[in-house]
């Protein structure tokens, strides 16, 4: 991915193509060869949280782009990825975790994304809400926020690509942005309890704990009790004008 970085995307100045394993380096470092890149792509053998920690400042050496891709979760990079991008730059994840990430082990997701997946017709979406909360939150602490451009589930995992932000007012409307979920036990319909509520009064902006719980102590549907998952992001997952610049390129390509 870093050889097609380099040679496919216009403007790129460097590439920075890091792994834990040194075997998986020295591939990269042939890789970089045959493909005659030497003056763009970087093979880097260490930790990446460390590589990434240690670009947070200067703010000028932070990347304008971070592509985790891991294998599993790529949860405990999160919090170096965050700060180690540059303001509005790209942030790419990949969690290949799904059994945990759709309610089989909802305790395992709880510790790695402190989210309790949950088990439905609704897993993939949710496992893909799931990161964006975990991803929001990890920003926040740092005055930062995120902004979605596309997230997906494909096969065996999930691939999110988000704009990073500064901005302390934006972080103040990260509660109303995520929700926990209620979900029936017996039919599956679920609601989702907005964490945070914006209050807009003139000039005044309050923002204040979310009301609820939205549901009884039994379905409305079927009577059967309800489960209680999240938090997951609750607003939008794309954005139309980047998904159709990105398809219109495509189709230009073609």
């Amino acid at each position: 991915r870093a050889v097609r970085n380099a040679k496919e995307i216009p403007g790129v100045r460097e590439v920075v193509a890091n792994d834990f394993s040194k075997a998986a380096v020295e591939s990269i470092e042939r890789n970089i060869v045959h493909n005659k890149v030497e003056d763009k792509v970087t093979a880097s053998h260490g930790d990446a949280s460390l590589i990434m920690y240690q670009n947070r400042e200067p703010v000028s050496a932070r990347f304008d782009v971070v592509d985790l891709d891991p294998y599993g979760t790529a949860a405990p990079f999160l919090d170096a990825a965050v700060q180690s991008v540059q303001d509005g730059g790209l942030l790419a994840v990949t969690c290949t975790d799904l059994a945990v990430l759709c309610g089989n082990h909802s305790e395992a997701c709880h510790a790695k994304y402190g989210s309790t997946s949950l088990r439905g017709k609704h897993c993939h979406e949710m496992a893909l809400r799931i990161v964006l909360s975990c991803i929001e939150t990890h920003a926040n602490r740092y005055k930062r926020h995120i902004v979605p451009l596309l997230c997906v589930h494909m096969d065996f995992y999930v691939r999110l690509f988000v704009r990073v932000y500064t901005s302390a007012n934006e972080v103040k409307k990260s509660a109303s942005k995520q929700s926990m979920v209620y979900q029936c036990t017996g039919c599956g319909n679920f609601h989702l309890q907005p964490l945070g509520k914006i209050v807009e009064k003139g000039n005044s902006v309050k923002y204040l704990p979310g009301n609820g719980p939205p549901v009884g102590e039994h379905c409305e549907e079927c009577g059967f009790k309800h489960q209680l998952g999240g938090a997951i992001w609750n607003k939008s997952m794309k954005d139309d004008s980047f998904v159709e610049a990105v398809k219109t390129q495509l189709f230009e390509n073609e």
